[in-house]
């Protein structure tokens, strides 16, 4: 289990003690402790309860059940609260918008027990007889749950590729002779999709106890589909090409070609066709005309970590500390850019805690040059599209990410004229997560994208890719048509501790998929060249 499955059983006991109308204290004792739990980089279960002990805001109560998890994967009141708490409200309590108290009054007054009965009862309008609930809160469910349903049987694909791993290790182990790898999805890096598939050329394969044959499909740990094709080494390299398939283009003007060649390799395939070779992860792609995988971004392109937060706001380690890691990992400056004031939620920095900061970074900068802290903020994009501090205070940042924070549920129109106006700021350098998306739970608000990328382009900004995997915004799939019209493009961390920085990694492979060049990438820039594109916009 990772901290954040951990921090999840918590936030998954405090609902369900808030739909049951349990003691608000301990209730919040609980979200405490799931605010706390998730944002940690140290793997909890290898740790033991004098560790834990060291955390900040967790009690006894919660040491004794996170002693319960790693004995058991679970603690025993989460067990009892489960039972008496039908399956399908338990569900409902996982869609956006609806917290436990408006759960409770829709499964006690309208019998209500599935998010299905609940569509159902929205398209009749039953909600609407209910206090507190109005029409448009009942239109928001509908696209909430709908959105949700969408979504269901779906996993992240940093979630699969890890859990991935962990199969390939228990096959080989199995099957020392044979060979596995990923294919299908998987292996062309989906932000997000439905099951593993592997290639291997074993005759009859071995699996774990932890693999059960299930109507055809594997099940690994009781959640996660996986399919096993089988091939002989003589077909391994067309297999491979074909089970990993790509958009039409791809096959229509790549496969078709390839698929009549013979090689023991994918590389020796288009070369013995004399097609320039498309890495898995590209295949997507809707054109190749003007393909260049030496062009392609890569994760040794990166020189700079930009977006991430320290302890000043939500991050939990020092803006030392994460410095210090990037330096670690080979990258040669570090951009902090904490909660603005708004991001109360967050901790946000007041315009008096900014002068502190500053003075440390400044500290810090002599004492680990020639590496290099830059001075920014993640500022929010308040309703009215304004950024959240005063002329005066954002001239001071080395650079200013502006983001959506609050009020999310826009139509389209209110949604561009609030963003555009953030961009024409002359202090906005970088548009934090476009939509706002949290892949698999919040679609994000509907955008022109198009129009977008112009703006940011007229006005000097450049986009995020934000690279966290429940993230990976902007989508991959905007990608071309932002070279197309030379906008450049940030692959961000966001990190809130040290093993976030590593999230560059999925962000990287997100860009590759839409093609992404080095050229266009920002933070692939020196130290002197990001200095000089800070200085390129007035800063009044």
């Amino acid at each position: 289990m990772t901290n954040k499955d951990i921090a999840g059983l918590f936030h998954e006991f405090a609902s369900l003690m808030e739909l049951h109308e349990e003691n608000p204290f301990k209730i919040r004792s609980y979200e405490n402790a799931y605010l706390a739990l998730r944002k940690l980089d140290q793997p909890l279960l290898d740790q033991d309860r004098e560790a834990w002990m060291q955390i900040k805001g967790i009690g006894s109560a919660v040491l004794d059940k996170l002693e319960e998890i790693k004995n058991t994967g679970s603690f025993a009141s989460l067990d009892e609260f489960r039972n008496k708490t039908p399956e399908g409200i338990r569900q409902m309590l996982r869609i956006k918008g609806l917290g436990p108290k408006k759960i409770k009054s829709i499964w006690n007054e309208l019998q209500v027990e599935s998010p299905g009965e609940l569509l159902y009862a929205c398209y009749e309008n039953r909600l609407l007889a209910l206090k507190g609930f109005g029409e448009k809160l009942q239109q928001d469910i509908i696209q909430s749950i709908e959105y949700f349903n969408s979504q269901q049987n779906l996993f992240l694909f940093a979630q699969l590729e890890l859990e991935g791993k962990a199969i390939l290790s228990s096959l080989q182990a199995l099957n020392p002779d044979a060979r596995f790898e990923f294919t299908g999805a998987l292996r062309k890096a989906s932000p997000t999709h439905s099951n593993i598939e592997l290639l291997t050329n074993a005759k009859k394969v071995k699996v774990p106890e932890t693999l059960i044959l299930k109507d055809g499909i594997y099940i690994w740990n009781d959640r996660f589909p996986v399919q096993i094709y089988e091939t002989e080494d003589l077909n391994w390299a067309q297999d491979q090409l074909r089970l990993t398939g790509g958009s039409d283009c791809f096959v229509n003007t790549i496969y078709s070609v390839l698929k009549n060649a013979n090689a023991k390799t994918e590389a020796a395939l288009f070369e013995s066709s004399k097609i320039q070779f498309i890495p898995p992860e590209c295949r997507d792609l809707e054109t190749f005309a003007s393909f260049d995988e030496q062009a392609l971004i890569s994760d040794k392109d990166i020189k700079g970590v930009i977006h991430n937060h320290s302890n000043y706001s939500d991050g939990i380690y020092s803006i030392e500390k994460m410095a210090e890691e990037c330096i670690r990992l080979g990258y040669s400056y570090f951009v902090i850019s904490d909660h603005s004031k708004s991001a109360f939620y967050a901790n946000g920095l007041q315009i008096d805690r900014l002068s502190n900061q500053w003075k440390e970074i400044d500290q810090l900068n002599k004492k680990l040059a020639p590496f290099k802290i830059y001075k920014s903020i993640e500022s929010d994009i308040l309703s009215d599209g304004s950024l959240d501090y005063p002329d005066e205070t954002l001239k001071q940042f080395d650079l200013v990410i502006a983001s959506v924070h609050s009020n999310l549920k826009m139509d389209e129109d209110k949604a561009m004229i609030r963003i555009i106006k953030a961009i024409e700021n002359p202090f906005t350098r970088i548009l934090g997560h476009p939509t706002g998306r949290l892949l698999l739970s919040r679609k994000g608000y509907p955008l022109r994208y198009k129009e977008l990328i112009d703006a940011c382009i007229a006005n000097e900004v450049v986009m995020e890719l934000n690279a966290n995997p429940l993230r990976l915004d902007m989508d991959w799939t905007w990608i071309p048509y932002a070279m197309e019209k030379g906008l450049k493009i940030a692959i961000n961390p966001d990190a809130h501790n040290l093993k976030g920085i590593q999230d560059i990694r999925y962000g990287v492979l997100c860009a590759r998929k839409g093609g992404l060049t080095k050229n266009n990438c920002l933070n692939t820039l020196s130290i002197s060249e990001f200095d000089l594109w800070i200085q390129s916009k007035n800063r009044f």
